[in-house]
């Protein structure tokens, strides 16, 4: 399962958003089910960011926003969450490791 979550920074508090969101980071990579995230901004829009992170299923992803270690960090940040939906089932990857890799459920 992949987790995006879009955030709408000030510039002024960017440096301060960028130091929690690592902190957010590390809280979840300390969750089970926890494969890997991301911290990014926006290119052409430097007050657009995003968190991205992959889970072993949905189940992992909303066990581990629920934990309180992650609760603790994430919290202050939402207040800059772009709302829109952030969970999405992964159907096709391709990368450098495994090659291409195609979801059963792409079969449904």
């Amino acid at each position: 399962m992949l987790a995006v979550m879009r955030l709408r920074v000030p510039v002024g508090e960017a440096e301060a958003f960028r130091e929690r969101a690592e902190r957010v980071l590390a809280a979840l990579a300390g969750e089970r089910g926890y494969r890997w995230a991301r911290l990014g901004r926006a290119v052409d829009d430097c007050g657009l960011w995003v968190i991205t992170s992959e889970w072993d299923g949905a189940g992992a992803w909303r066990r581990a926003v629920s934990a309180f270690a992650v609760r603790l960090e994430l919290t202050p940040l939402m207040v800059y969450a772009v709302d829109e939906p952030g969970a999405f089932e992964v159907l096709f990857a391709q990368d450098g490791v495994a090659g291409a890799v195609r979801r059963a459920s792409d079969l449904a």
